[in-house]
């Protein structure tokens, strides 16, 4: 699959607590990979936990198929 963005304007809860907003989720070298604004990317302890509200921005039926892709 080529690199993707899937969600726009998701506002989660990370592993530390925080919350972040204006994240986008994009599949980068076939992994789901989710950034802030600035393309920091999410990993560690800033991975998201809970997401509260995404904007999807591809069909529904390929969404299993993106969320099976391992999270970066």
């Amino acid at each position: 699959m080529n690199d993707l963005v899937f969600a726009v304007n998701i506002n989660a809860i990370l592993e530390d607590g925080s919350e972040v907003t204006e994240v986008t989720g994009e599949i980068i070298d076939n992994k789901r990979v989710y950034k802030l604004s600035d393309n920091t990317v999410l990993t560690g302890t800033k991975k998201i936990k809970t997401i509260k509200y995404s904007l999807f921005v591809v069909p529904p039926q390929i969404l299993p198929f993106i969320m099976s892709k391992e999270n970066l």
